[in-house]
């Protein structure tokens, strides 16, 4: 499974860096949504972020730069990975089966 990358956190910092919105453990969560970030990842991730002294006046590419230096936070985006939850919607009436996924037949 893919990890969160550098470039796609330089993305979300950088967003938040240009619209002035504090990088804390809850902002992180926000931007993180489509993806698996539990109660002890965020803060750390928010900690070590804030270690980086990035500013608004910096790009994206060199936010990327300063995320891909720093060992902490390469070591916690290898942990957190994409959401993968399915939502299946279905209308069934009469017989039969009614199957939201990879039927088994044995």
């Amino acid at each position: 499974m893919e990890f969160l990358s550098a470039a796609i956190l330089s993305g979300f910092v950088y967003d938040m860096l240009k619209h002035n919105v504090s990088i804390t453990a809850t902002s992180i969560k926000e931007k993180l949504k489509g993806w698996i970030v539990d109660e002890a990842v965020a803060p750390a991730l928010a900690e070590e972020i804030e270690k980086l002294s990035l500013n608004d006046e910096m790009s994206e590419k060199a936010i990327e730069r300063k995320l891909l230096d720093s060992c902490e936070i390469q070591q916690i985006l290898s942990s957190i990975q994409p959401n993968n939850t399915t939502v299946i919607t279905q209308n069934h009436s009469g017989t039969g089966d009614n199957v939201g996924g990879n039927k088994i037949i044995r």
